[in-house]
C-alpha cells in the first residue's frame, strides 16, 4: 500500500468520498489539515487525515473504498497514519466517530468522556461544530517503533 498526500487538485474527489461516507468534508482545505490517499496497485483504496501539530493530533476522516471493505485495509491505513503521526512527533491520536467506535477500540483506542479532551483538540472545528455532541471520543497513546539498530533487553 502506498500513502500519498492529497494535493489541491485531489480535494474535490476527497470531499466527494467523505460526503458519500457521511463524514465531515467542509473544512478539508483549511490550514493544519493533512489528508492522504492510499493506493494498492495504483488504485485508490482509502483516505485518511491528520490535524494539528505537537504531541496531540486529531485523526480525521478515515474511509475505505466501499468495494474494498472487509479486506483489512482499515487496519492497515490506521497503522500507516499512526506511524506517520509518530514520525511527526505525536504522542497521542484523538478522534470522534458516530459509527466506528468498535473498530477503533479493537485497535487500541480507549473510549473517553469528551471533557477529557486536551484544549488543542477540543478547539478544532471537528470538535466544535462538524461532529455532533453524540459522537464518541476516543484516544490512543502511540508507541514509537522499536529501533532495529541496537539490541536491548527488558526484565520484569
Amino acid at each position: 500500500m502506498q500513502m500519498m498526500k492529497v494535493g489541491p487538485s485531489g480535494l474535490n474527489q476527497l470531499r466527494e468520498c467523505l460526503s458519500e461516507a457521511g463524514l465531515p468534508c467542509d473544512d478539508v482545505s483549511e490550514p493544519g489539515l493533512q489528508f492522504y490517499h492510499f493506493d494498492v496497485d495504483g488504485k485508490w483504496v482509502a483516505y485518511g487525515g491528520l490535524e494539528g501539530s505537537g504531541p496531540d493530533l486529531l485523526l480525521r476522516s478515515m474511509v475505505v473504498c466501499q468495494t474494498r471493505r472487509g479486506e483489512g485495509l482499515g487496519k492497515a491505513v490506521l497503522s500507516e497514519l499512526e506511524q506517520y503521526a509518530v514520525s511527526q512527533g505525536a504522542v497521542r491520536l484523538h478522534l470522534l466517530t458516530q459509527s466506528a467506535a468498535g473498530f477503533f477500540t479493537a485497535n487500541g483506542y480507549e473510549l473517553l468522556d469528551r471533557g477529557e479532551t486536551p484544549v488543542a483538540i477540543s478547539q478544532t472545528a471537528q470538535f466544535k461544530h462538524l461532529c455532533p455532541a453524540s459522537a464518541s471520543y476516543l484516544r490512543k497513546t502511540l508507541k514509537a517503533p522499536l529501533s532495529t539498530g541496537s539490541a536491548s533487553s527488558e526484565t520484569e
